[in-house]
């Protein structure tokens, strides 16, 4: 992911976003903030460890379907909430589980599609926002990432964002391409344990190796997962409020 080390500014690029600036709130919020990011993580775990063991449980297979269901149905709802369209969202919900209750039985043989489709379409869709950002003319993401958080970038900085963005986008495309595989050839439980337990793994292989890469080009480089968080959702402000920036 993006590094978060201090740039060099001379002969930089104009700079397409504001860098972040602390304010004075931020200190007193930032243990309310790990403590949410504490809690994100603790129940990404609970979950995919829930979904590991039905995957593996015999007679679990509606609590599997539920559970590979739950995601898209919580996608559903909020994206109609978040659209105004609240009564809707509702009646929406409300339907959506009756059905699935009433079609429980049969659509449970079948519940491994759910898994499938989380897991490849998270990657696959990773990809492509790495990936799109690669394209000619564009800026990738990792460099806006970056620049949203420093400002402009050294040459050697922006060469090395890109590479990063390029990491990312393969190591995606890799990872939809292994899971469609394996859905493809293996038992479910063989797919489930790539999915629920290699996965988070290998996520945080790539940001050690990342760390590590950088630390050797950039010695004294200092970084954070949260650095790249709180980066991201300054490119996403930015652009919210200036939508001429690159893509």
């Amino acid at each position: 992911m993006p590094p978060s080390q201090p740039y060099d500014r001379p002969n930089a690029p104009a700079d397409p976003a504001p860098p972040v600036r602390q304010e004075a709130g931020t200190a007193a919020a930032s243990p309310l903030r790990r403590h949410g990011w504490l809690a994100a993580v603790a129940g990404f775990v609970a979950y995919e460890a829930a979904l590991h063991q039905a995957a593996h449980q015999p007679g679990a297979e509606v609590a599997a379907l539920l559970l590979g269901m739950a995601p898209f149905l919580a996608i559903g709802f909020i994206a109609m909430w978040r659209a105004g369209w609240r009564a809707p969202a509702l009646l929406a919900l409300l339907a959506a589980c009756g059905a699935l209750w009433i079609f429980r039985e049969p659509l449970a043989g079948h519940f491994g599609w759910t898994y499938f489709l989380q897991h490849a379409g998270v990657n696959a869709a990773l990809g492509m926002m790495f990936g799109l950002t690669l394209r000619a003319g564009g800026t990738p993401l990792c460099t806006q990432i970056a620049t949203a958080l420093h400002g402009p970038l050294s040459p050697a900085h922006a060469r090395y964002t890109r590479r990063v963005t390029q990491a990312w986008t393969l190591f995606f495309a890799a990872m939809a391409g292994v899971s469609t595989l394996l859905f493809a050839l293996a038992p479910v439980a063989t797919w489930s344990s790539f999915a629920n337990l290699c996965t988070p793994l290998l996520i945080a292989a790539m940001f050690a190796g990342e760390a590590l890469c950088r630390r050797i080009a950039f010695p004294g480089m200092q970084t954070s997962l949260l650095d790249a968080v709180h980066g991201y959702r300054a490119l996403m402000a930015a652009r919210a409020g200036r939508p001429g920036l690159p893509r």
